[in-house]
């Protein structure tokens, strides 16, 4: 349910690997290696976060015997197709240290869920506030707000604690209300980001709820 006119996107995704078939004599299951695996808010679809879409997709692959991910397909549908595909080309990227049978590496089939949810994690919290009570400071920005057809995407870039950039990556469909959000998130004052990490953050522009 969406409860805020802003909402920051980051670290949404999470990853549930399918557990290890039970042990037998001989067979060590497969293990996750190097980077966790997660697919960064980065890779959510634009077009899903203009619509405000969540869900989850349930992959099916094979861990090879280099531990890499191959034979990608989507088990269980998130119901959007651009999750989907963003599912399956994260999951590719992933290493895991294969299964072996009697001491020898061995091809294995895997189920990992996918789920893609937006949401504001505390240390956006403050920014976004402060990113709505800027909308809401402009009559006309507000009122364009609530009509627009669809979410403003904006991608944030954070440089030594502050906001450096801020580039429209997902049109709301108003041409007039675009500029008024990313122009809000450059506004942004360097208190209220001194805690961010240097890097790029996806943000979405919601509709209000009604109130």
């Amino acid at each position: 349910m969406l409860t805020a006119i802003l909402f920051a996107l980051t670290n949404a995704i999470t990853v549930s690997p399918s557990p290890p078939p039970p042990p037998t004599g001989g067979y060590a299951p497969p293990q996750s290696v190097g980077g966790p695996h997660i697919c960064p808010e980065t890779q959510y679809p634009v077009p899903a976060l203009q619509t405000g879409t969540e869900g989850k997709t349930i992959l099916h692959f094979t861990i090879t015997t280099e531990g890499k991910v191959s034979d990608v397909t989507v088990n269980a549908s998130s119901g959007n197709a651009d999750l989907d595909i963003a599912s399956a080309n994260c999951a590719r990227d992933w290493l895991y240290r294969p299964a072996k049978r009697d001491g020898v590496a061995a091809s294995t089939p895997w189920l990992a869920a996918v789920v893609w949810k937006i949401g504001v994690t505390p240390i956006y919290a403050e920014l976004d506030h402060e990113s709505l009570l800027c909308v809401k400071a402009d009559d006309v920005a507000y009122d364009e707000l609530k009509k627009a057809p669809l979410h403003a995407v904006v991608r944030v870039h954070f440089e030594h604690g502050a906001v450096s950039s801020a580039t429209l990556v997902g049109t709301s469909g108003d041409p007039d209300l675009d500029p008024r959000v990313v122009a809000c998130y450059r506004s942004m004052s360097a208190d209220l980001t001194a805690d961010v990490p240097d890097g790029d953050e996806l943000f979405v522009a919601m509709l209000p709820p009604l109130f």
